[in-house]
């Protein structure tokens, strides 16, 4: 992935939050979507996390598809079972990418080095 890509799917999922904060302040607080967002129905409550889920696969997907090799493949897992890991023990979704992010940093070149 190159940097301008990199930056078109950042700037793409700060967009998508920001508009999702954003959007309650514009609707008139009369307006049957504002009602609709506001409910608590499950599917509401995931449409936000659920997009931006897709929109970080569809970014990270394509270098793992372009060239799928052994330790580009085993950086991408190894940062998610970090994420997965400190998820499920701390609770905490920020502390889980932040170890996720570390762990892909530095699986990169740990496994290029241990599979060279």
């Amino acid at each position: 992935m190159n940097d301008a890509s990199l930056f078109i799917a950042i700037a793409a999922m700060a967009g998508v939050t920001a508009f999702s904060r954003v959007l309650p302040f514009l609707l008139s607080p009369r307006s049957r979507l504002l009602k609709l967002l506001a409910g608590d129905h499950p599917a509401i409550r995931i449409a936000g996390p659920a997009l931006l889920v897709a929109l970080a696969v569809a970014s990270l997907a394509r270098p793992v598809i372009e060239s799928p090799s052994r330790p580009t493949l085993l950086s991408y897992g190894i940062g998610a079972v970090a994420t997965a890991v400190v998820l499920r023990w701390r609770q905490s979704v920020g502390l889980a990418v932040v170890a996720g992010i570390v762990a892909f940093g530095l699986a990169g070149p740990a496994t290029r080095w241990l599979l060279s």
